[in-house]
C-alpha cells in the first residue's frame, strides 16, 4: 500500500513538473494589437516579433520591398509569429491586419500582406483590389507552393519568404504588368485633370494677382501721397515678432520635409492636392505683404494718432483681405483692442478756463520744442516713454502727458539726471570669445541720457565651440528606403493561404 501511494505521489508530482513547463514555455499568442507595426518600430517591411528570421534575412527582404514600391508603389508587408489569437482563423485575423494597418495607397489599394503563424503551421496571403489583377489567388498559391511551403517544411523560414518575394517581384516588375499597374495607381487622378487641378490652380493665382495689385496700389498712395514721410525708424514689435515666428515655423518645416521626409506627408502628396498648397502658400506671402505694410506705415509716421487712422482706413477699405489670408483677422482684432486701449489717450483735455486744447502733431513738430526738455526728447528716442503736447486755443497753456512705451520696462529712472533712460545690467563685450580662449565682458549700469555709468562686475565668456552635427546626422541609414506609415489601403478579402 505505501509503495503504491509512493508511486501515486511521483505521478502527481512528474504530472505537475510537466503542466509547470508546459505553461512556461507556451508561446505567446499575439492579438492583433500586439502585432508591432514595423512603419512605427523601424520603418520597414517586415515585422517579426519572436525573432525567428535573422537579422540578415530581414534586410534583404526589406531591400527587395522597397525596391518593389519604388518601382510599382506596391507597398507588401511581411508578418511572422509563433502563434495568434486562438479564438480567430487565419484568415480573419490577417485580414482584419491588413485593414488595421492600411497596407497600400488610399487610393488605390495596392497592397499585400503575407501574414505566417509558425506554430500553427499557416500562410496566409491578403491582397488589396489593386493588385488582383497582376496577383490573382492561384497565381499566388502557385507561388506559395513552389517557393514557401518546400523551405518552410524544412524549417527554413527565411529561405522560404525570400524565395517568395523574389517570385513576387518577377510578376510585379515585368513591364507588361508594371505598365497596368502604374495605369491603374495614377488613373484616380489623371481624371478630368485640367478641371480638377490646372483651372482651379490657375484661377487661385489669377485671383491672388489681383489681390495683390490692389494692396500694392494702396499701400503706395497712403505710404507717398498722403504724408511726408519720415526717418523714423520704428517698427512695430508685434508685427516684427509675428514675422519672426512665422520664418522659424517655415523653416522648421523646410528641415522636417528635407531631412525627415516630412514623416511621410510627402508621399502622401497627390496631384489634386496642389491647388490647397497653393492657396495656403500665397495667403501666407499676402499675410507677410500685410504684416510690412504696417511696418511701413509704423515707419512713415511719427504721430502714434496718425499712424493708427492710417491703420484704421486702410483696414476699412481692405477688410476683404482675410477671405484670401484668414491669419490678416488675428492682426485686425489685434489692432482693434490696442485702438480701444488709447482711445482716452487722444480724448481732447481742458485748459483752466474748460476750453478743449489742440494735440500737437508730432510729425509736424517731431522734436516737440520747445516743450519737451532733452531729457523727455531722450526717452522718445528710446521708447521709454511717448510724450503727448497740448496746447490751449490762445497758445497760453501747455500741457504734457507721458505714455508707456515699448521699451518702458528696460529702463528705471537715474539717480542722478532722473529721466527714465537708466538701464541696469548692461554687458558690454570688451574682449570677443574665439575658438581658442575666452572672452570678457563688463556689467554697467548706465544713463543713455547723462551718461553716468557705474560698474557692476566683470563676466567671463564661454569659448566658442564648432558644431558637430554634421557627424551624427548620416549615421543610422536603414536598408529599406521606406515611408514612415502605411497609406490607408484596404483589402475586400482576395488572397489565398494554406498549411505545411
Amino acid at each position: 500500500m505505501m509503495l503504491y501511494n509512493q508511486f501515486s505521489l511521483k505521478k502527481l508530482t512528474i504530472l505537475f513538473l510537466l503542466f509547470i513547463s508546459t505553461t512556461t514555455f507556451a508561446q505567446k499568442a499575439y492579438t492583433i494589437a500586439e502585432i508591432p507595426d514595423p512603419k512605427k518600430t523601424g520603418g520597414g517591411w517586415v515585422s517579426d516579433p519572436d525573432k525567428i528570421l535573422s537579422s540578415t534575412d530581414i534586410d534583404e527582404i526589406n531591400n527587395t520591398i522597397s525596391d518593389f514600391e519604388n518601382k510599382t508603389n506596391i507597398q507588401v508587408a511581411v508578418v511572422i509569429v509563433n502563434n495568434f489569437d486562438q479564438n480567430q482563423e487565419d484568415f480573419d485575423f490577417a485580414y482584419e491586419l491588413f485593414n488595421t494597418w492600411g497596407i497600400g495607397s488610399k487610393t488605390s489599394n495596392n497592397g499585400l500582406l503575407l501574414f505566417i503563424a509558425k506554430d500553427r503551421r499557416k500562410y496566409r496571403f491578403i491582397t488589396g483590389t489593386g493588385v488582383e489583377g497582376v496577383l490573382p489567388d492561384v497565381k499566388l498559391k502557385h507561388i506559395a507552393e513552389q517557393n514557401l511551403l518546400p523551405a518552410f517544411r524544412e524549417n527554413d523560414f527565411g529561405a522560404g519568404i525570400i524565395n517568395t518575394i523574389n517570385a513576387i517581384g518577377i510578376i510585379v516588375l515585368n513591364p507588361e504588368n508594371k505598365s497596368e499597374l502604374n495605369q491603374l495607381f495614377t488613373q484616380p487622378e489623371n481624371n478630368s485633370s485640367l478641371e480638377k487641378v490646372w483651372f482651379p490652380t490657375i484661377a487661385i493665382i489669377l485671383v491672388f494677382f489681383g489681390v495683390f495689385k490692389i494692396t500694392n496700389r494702396q499701400a503706395k498712395k497712403l505710404t507717398k501721397n498722403e504724408v511726408k514721410p519720415h526717418n523714423k525708424e520704428d517698427y512695430d514689435p508685434g508685427l516684427i515678432k509675428g514675422c519672426a515666428v512665422a520664418i522659424l515655423i517655415g523653416f522648421l518645416s523646410i528641415f522636417v520635409l528635407v531631412f525627415f521626409r516630412g514623416f511621410g506627408l510627402l508621399e502622401k502628396i497627390k496631384l489634386a492636392h496642389i491647388p490647397v498648397i497653393l492657396f495656403v502658400a500665397l495667403a501666407l506671402i499676402l499675410y507677410f505683404r500685410y504684416l510690412f505694410f504696417i511696418s511701413a506705415l509704423r515707419n512713415t509716421y511719427n504721430d502714434d494718432q496718425n499712424f493708427s487712422d492710417a491703420v484704421n482706413t486702410f483696414n476699412k477699405k481692405n477688410w476683404w483681405l482675410i477671405l484670401f489670408s484668414p491669419l490678416i483677422l488675428i492682426s485686425l482684432i489685434r489692432q482693434k483692442a490696442n485702438n480701444a486701449k488709447e482711445s482716452d489717450r487722444f480724448k481732447s483735455i481742458l485748459d483752466s478756463k474748460k476750453n478743449k486744447m489742440i494735440r500737437v502733431d508730432r510729425d509736424e513738430n517731431i522734436e516737440g520744442a520747445p516743450y519737451l526738455t532733452p531729457g523727455q526728447r531722450k526717452e522718445e528716442v528710446i521708447k521709454a516713454y511717448d510724450y503727448d503736447i497740448w496746447l490751449s486755443t490762445d497758445g497760453r497753456e501747455h500741457i504734457i502727458k507721458a505714455w508707456p512705451a515699448e521699451e518702458y520696462t528696460d529702463y528705471t529712472e537715474c539717480p542722478s539726471c532722473g529721466f527714465r533712460a537708466y538701464k541696469t545690467d548692461k554687458q558690454i563685450t570688451t574682449k570677443s570669445a574665439t575658438y581658442s580662449h575666452e572672452g570678457q565682458a563688463k556689467i554697467i549700469n548706465e544713463c543713455s541720457f547723462c551718461k553716468k555709468t557705474e560698474f557692476i562686475r566683470w563676466v567671463t565668456l564661454a569659448m566658442l565651440v564648432k558644431s558637430s552635427s554634421g557627424s551624427s546626422s548620416s549615421g543610422s541609414s536603414s536598408s529599406s528606403s521606406s515611408s514612415s506609415s502605411w497609406g490607408g489601403g484596404r483589402s475586400s478579402g482576395g488572397g489565398t493561404g494554406g498549411s505545411w
